[in-house]
């Protein structure tokens, strides 16, 4: 029963309304081609081809939440520039209520520009990333009460809630402690990822890193050694209270574990030789979480992410997916040790 399971978690992703807090950036790449090495320096020119501006960050998790069928309903931030004005449009032409994406005054929106070259003969590879951003993490505790109303407002309206902190102010746990706790006691799920502070994530329902987030919080090497990972996720789970933890592996695929339950380690889905990892950590957390919102369990909802991020590493630049490639990938793969024989 568990491939009719799957599909039918992934056609309730239509149903699903999810309220994302979260840091907002701008992905943008820049594309030219090779001409030839400078006179001037040991460098190669390169002849400007065109510039492709994309949602990146916790706005690639929206992105692909809306791309999947969700609603969403953003809390955020953007400065008073292009790349901030770039991000509210879009969400508008996408129909998304822009309302409580708050524009602040002296407030960098991040941009990270990805400089890619290539020939008539080969494929654009990324040489250089050039990111543009606050000095340090923006302070917002002149917009805590506009955040929480804008919490208070919608709490109700969401099947639950996902958190995307990537430094920068938003997601900063000591800074969304009490809506934290506001939301758990509303019943709310609450599925967070974060790049340098999770483990400062407490009293949540899921985290989502990356193993090499991981060995940096920690300080320690884990590379393939399953007995060493099993033993700091099980130092995660107590120590912050989660339901679960799932981490993702690169190549060697994805972890689950849950409180009280064995360890369950998915292999990678689709070819290891990966095209771009740029933004594969949003897509994930987003059908994850669509997962878990929609009634699947853990399990179920790892599976499924599991699927979602070998279809975007096959992608370039910063991906999004769609339910249909997903019900498409799940139907084609013929390990039926991950997904599960249907019975007849």
């Amino acid at each position: 029963m568990k491939t009719k399971k799957i599909l039918k978690t992934i056609e309730k992703f239509k149903n699903c309304k999810v309220l994302h807090i979260g840091d907002l950036i701008l992905d943008q790449f820049l594309f030219g081609e090779v001409l030839r090495i400078s006179r001037e320096a040991p460098v190669l020119i390169l002849k400007y081809k065109e510039t492709i501006n994309i949602p990146g960050g916790g706005a690639n998790c929206l992105n692909n939440l809306i791309s999947l069928g969700a609603k969403v309903i953003p809390i955020g931030i953007v400065g008073e520039d292009f790349e901030g004005k770039w991000i509210l449009n879009f969400f508008k032409d996408k129909g998304v209520n822009v309302k409580n994406i708050f524009t602040v005054r002296n407030y960098q929106t991040p941009v990270k520009t990805r400089i890619l070259a290539g020939s008539f003969h080969s494929s654009m590879k990324q040489m250089l990333r050039i990111d543009k951003e606050e000095d340090e993490e923006f302070k917002l505790n002149h917009l805590k009460e506009k955040i929480f109303n804008a919490v208070r407002e919608n709490i109700e309206k969401v099947d639950g809630v996902i958190i995307s902190d990537y430094g920068y102010g938003m997601g900063n746990p000591r800074f969304l402690k009490e809506i934290m706790t506001y939301i758990v006691k509303k019943g709310k799920k609450i599925i967070v990822d974060s790049r340098f502070k999770m483990k400062e994530f407490r009293n949540v329902t899921s985290i989502t890193p990356n193993i090499s987030e991981i060995e940096e919080a920690y300080n320690k090497k884990i590379g393939e050694n399953l007995s060493r990972m099993d033993k700091i996720a099980q130092k995660i789970i107590d120590n912050q209270n989660l339901e679960a933890l799932l981490i993702t592996r690169g190549r060697l695929g994805m972890s689950l574990y849950e409180r009280g339950e064995k360890p369950f380690h998915i292999p990678v889905f689709g070819s290891d030789e990966v095209a771009d990892v740029t933004g594969a950590g949003d897509t994930v957390i987003a059908v994850y979480s669509l997962s878990l919102f929609a009634g699947a369990d853990f399990r179920t909802s790892a599976i499924i992410s599991n699927y979602s991020g070998g279809i975007v590493v096959m992608k370039r630049g910063t991906a999004t997916l769609s339910t249909r490639e997903l019900i498409s990938a799940i139907k084609n793969d013929s390990r039926k040790e991950i997904v599960g024989q249907d019975d007849e």
